[in-house]
């Protein structure tokens, strides 16, 4: 028998207060002489002996059931043997190979292929399944191979039950083996998350090992300047970082990487580097010689000066509504977007707008708030941006919507709701995380939210309870996006981080409904319009989506440039893996361990480390195999029913002497 939280035994110290209690009971008056005493006749003492037995049971009761009860919060668990080849008779096993880009360092794959290929053949009944960021149905695991993408532990039980459902043989017991390498990027920061829903046992294998990698993170062009952010963990190190413009190099640089720190690598690129006419196709590389070469480019679309019309509209003329609005023409200007047209509350609207910003707006002319609400009505975009003004007025200008609540304080951070959505896609980044000190409240209805605040330690990760940062209304035939905190320093780190040149250009695409830019590999993104036609870099297609009547959604599953053609139109597009693959970190043992014992199944080294000198180790289907038996359950049981034996005594014992007095005082037994 062993203890899944053996620190709870140390709760049987309360078993002292009782034992106490019950010396203190039976301490024996000091006896005195009395002068007036002295001449009475000596009796013999009366025998309590039955009394104090009595005592004594039902101090005894009350301990064993204090003491199961620390017991039970101790979690024990029976171990029993059991051949393993019966246990292979009665279940069927789903085997889910991770097959995200982190497996392809070292010889990660080839352990997870001789794991797979064991489990197999030791059972009649066995699928296996490639884990990216959809399960997939395999054949032979040596035909198979890690891909770009990314496999998330979060929800994964109710997709293997979706899974299951689809076999033909779906009503058997299943027994899942997971076979992965647990970065700890893609364990979610909620235990519940990993087991909640689970309905079969779970026997974990870890493969691969934690190695040195580095990556680009994230890039942007900001004013004849390009920051690439590279991120990675190992020893400190001086890396190489190149800049290519369609496969000519045109800038290098060296870092001085170190591990958890993201490190800033800038390129200039003024006026004669970049064409001026269409768009740059940039990479980012790295000479790191680290554990993934795949994720050692980045790539960037720089946009020319394209004719989207912004227009925007700052609230007033202080201090901080100059600092926004710098801030604003910045990101605009980084993305390729030509001059935004300002426009003052008491002017006339542009003839021509495809995406507008409100920034901050106080009292706006009824004229003016007519005019945005035709822009809405009529299909177009708007960005609305909050701060202090709002706060005092405690509503959106022309919705109706009230911002109610006083401003929010703590720090936060930024994760996405809606993870699909255009808006959301530059804050799977893994660079530095964007804190948000104050914000306003929004109600919001379901679906509405896109990007939502968190605790700092559950950044990134999805949360239903999260507060409203960003949120997208539909009015009209247009589409409404609020920002929930102020382009201002004291209130976020928004404008300081990487993700808001990013956060800007996706917001004006898709308030204009531009095509896309840029995409993470194995991530839906959707495209603003009817169909589209994507192709790679060679002018193969890709991927073909037909009319539908909503915007299309694509996946594209390998990194590098493609061009995406909708009807009368055409953008070249980048694609970039996932940052949080490159971090291969792994998950505690401990962690691990919990996960296992959830899913009360056999955990006689179920967590099975292929890695090192045990990686040759072939599991034999007639081995013998511990099950381990939960007892917590009976335990409980138990403390009960020593409690109702304690309380039946306790009365018992009180009638049998309230019926011996009776009987004395009738004289009906006395001496």
């Amino acid at each position: 028998m062993s203890l899944l939280a053996g620190a709870f035994l140390a709760g049987l110290v309360v078993l002292a207060v009782p034992l106490l209690l019950h010396r203190m009971s039976q301490r024996e008056p000091a006896e005195r002489d009395v002068s007036s005493l002295m001449l009475m006749r000596e009796t013999d003492e009366p025998i309590r002996t039955r009394r104090s037995l009595a005592h004594r049971v039902l101090l005894a009761l009350r301990l064993a059931a204090l003491a199961v009860v620390t017991l039970a919060f101790a979690e024990p668990v029976l171990e029993m043997a059991t051949p393993a080849g019966h246990q292979a008779r009665d279940r069927a096993k789903l085997v889910v190979v991770d097959g995200s880009l982190s497996m392809r360092h070292d010889d990660a794959w080839q352990q997870a292929t001789r794991v797979v290929a064991d489990l197999v053949d030791a059972s009649a009944d066995a699928y296996v399944a490639l884990g990216t960021e959809r399960l997939t149905l395999i054949g032979d695991i040596r035909s198979a191979a890690p891909g770009f993408t990314r496999f998330d532990f979060a929800g994964l039980p109710a997709r293997l039950d979706g899974l299951i459902a689809s076999l033909p043989d779906r009503d058997l017991d299943w027994e899942v083996h997971l076979v992965s390498d647990f970065q700890a990027s893609a364990v979610p920061a909620r235990f519940n998350a990993l087991v909640e829903g689970t309905q079969w046992p779970y026997v974990l294998h870890r493969v691969g090992g934690e190695a040195d990698n580095w990556t680009i993170s994230t890039a942007a062009v900001q004013g004849g300047r390009l920051e690439a952010v590279v991120a990675g963990h190992g020893a400190s190190k001086d890396i190489d970082v190149a800049l290519r413009l369609e496969d000519r190099e045109i800038g290098r640089t060296t870092v001085a990487a170190e591990a958890g720190a993201p490190t800033v690598a800038r390129f200039d690129i003024g006026d004669g580097i970049l064409p001026h006419r269409g768009a740059a196709l940039l990479e980012v590389g790295l000479a790191a010689d680290d554990a993934i070469p795949a994720d050692d480019v980045f790539r960037l679309v720089q946009p020319a000066q394209d004719a989207t019309t912004v227009a925007i509209l700052p609230g007033g003329s202080g201090e901080s509504d100059t600092t926004a609005l710098q801030f604003l023409v910045a990101a605009l200007k980084a993305n390729g977007v030509a001059e935004p047209v300002q426009v003052d509350t008491a002017a006339d609207w542009p003839r021509s707008v495809d995406a507008a910003i409100i920034v901050d707006p106080g009292e706006i002319s009824t004229p003016l708030r007519r005019r945005l609400e035709r822009h809405l009505d009529e299909g177009g975009g708007t960005l609305l941006i909050v701060g202090s003004r709002s706060h005092r007025i405690g509503s959106l200008p022309f919705t109706g919507g009230s911002l109610t609540g006083s401003i929010a304080g703590g720090v936060q951070s930024v994760a996405a709701l809606d993870a699909e959505h255009p808006v959301a896609q530059t804050f799977h980044s893994a660079g530095p995380a964007v804190e948000v000190k104050r914000s306003l409240s929004l109600p919001t209805r379901p679906g509405e939210t896109i990007l939502a605040l968190v605790p700092g330690s559950s950044a990134g990760h999805r949360s239903e309870a999260a507060a409203p940062f960003v949120v997208e209304r539909r009015i009209g035939k247009g589409r409404l996006l609020v920002l929930l905190t102020a382009l201002d320093r004291d209130w976020s780190s928004l404008v300081l981080r990487p993700a808001f040149v990013g956060f800007v250009r996706n917001a004006v695409d898709y308030l204009a409904q531009n095509l896309p830019l840029a995409a993470t590999a194995g991530q839906a993104f959707s495209i603003p319009a009817s169909s589209a036609q994507i192709f790679d870099a060679g002018g193969q297609r890709v991927l073909a989506l037909s009319s539908t009547s909503t915007r299309p959604v694509a996946r594209i599953p390998r990194p590098g440039f493609y061009t995406v053609r909708a009807p009368g139109r055409e953008a070249p597009m980048a694609v970039n893996i996932d940052p949080r693959e490159s971090d291969l970190r792994s998950v505690e043992t401990e962690l691990l361990e919990r996960w296992q014992a959830a899913t009360a199944t056999t955990a006689g080294d179920a967590i099975r480390d292929q890695g090192g000198s045990r990686s040759e180790r072939a599991i034999d289907s007639m081995a013998a195999e511990s099950l381990m038996y939960p007892l917590a359950r009976w335990l409980l049981v138990l403390a009960a029913v020593l409690l109702l034996v304690e309380s039946l005594a306790a009365n018992v014992g009180r009638l049998a002497w309230g019926v011996r007095g009776l009987f004395n005082w009738r004289g009906g037994a006395t001496a």
